[in-house]
């Protein structure tokens, strides 16, 4: 099993150069939606208890860096969120205490199938209200993109969505509305989002929602 992981990683790094670090400046005030996805995609979180793992390290994130979660989904084997950081410093500890909180809590209860655990993770800065409530929409129906529930009403008892939660503040037929504009956006071999595609789509009925600071005026 570990020859098949050492494998495959031999042949991905024989296929990309590796890529070269940057000191990057996450914006003070502004929200982001941030995508990870397990080594070569395995399930790791197949089952609730699973999940219920990386949802306990949300809500822990949340009340040690006070950083506002807007949305959420976790997957089998990726998950979403969108947050709000107030100071783009404290990007680099809530990446590591997503990722080595995760893995690390994983690992007393689970074996993994590879020594890596997790594959890739992509940040983007959410730029308006327009690109801020389609991001919503998509996250908060990722299990239905990926058939992992059915029905939106299967969707809103999940509690490793935010569905319910926006459902209930500003009703099902807007949720419902906004995720139909955005599920069958392509990702690509990462999982992550096209943002070329969300940006050409023309989403009406947008909710009514306060403007951030760091949107632009």
């Amino acid at each position: 099993m570990g020859g098949v992981c050492e494998t495959k990683i031999k042949q991905k790094s024989m296929q990309q150069p590796l890529p070269q670090k940057q000191k990057i400046f996450w914006q003070d005030n502004s929200f982001y939606f941030l995508t990870t996805s397990t080594f070569l995609h395995y399930p790791y979180f197949k089952v609730p208890e699973q999940k219920q793992i990386v949802l306990n390290k949300f809500k822990q994130i949340k009340e040690i860096l006070k950083v506002p979660f807007q949305s959420h989904s976790i997957a089998i084997n990726h998950f979403h969120i969108m947050f709000y950081l107030k100071s783009g410093k404290t990007m680099a500890q809530l990446k590591n205490m997503l990722h080595s909180g995760i893995s690390r809590e994983y690992k007393k209860f689970y074996q993994i199938k590879c020594k890596n655990f997790w594959q890739t993770t992509k940040i983007f800065f959410i730029k308006d209200e327009k690109m801020y409530w389609q991001i919503i929409g998509y996250i908060n129906g990722n299990l239905l993109k990926h058939r992992e529930v059915s029905r939106f009403e299967d969707l809103k008892e999940n509690p490793f969505s935010s569905y319910k939660y926006y459902a209930e503040k500003y009703g099902d037929e807007t949720m419902q509305g906004l995720i139909r504009n955005v599920i069958n956006l392509d990702e690509d071999n990462e999982g992550t989002l096209d943002l070329k595609q969300l940006k050409s789509l023309k989403t009406k009925n947008l909710p009514q929602t306060t403007q951030p600071l760091a949107w632009p005026r």
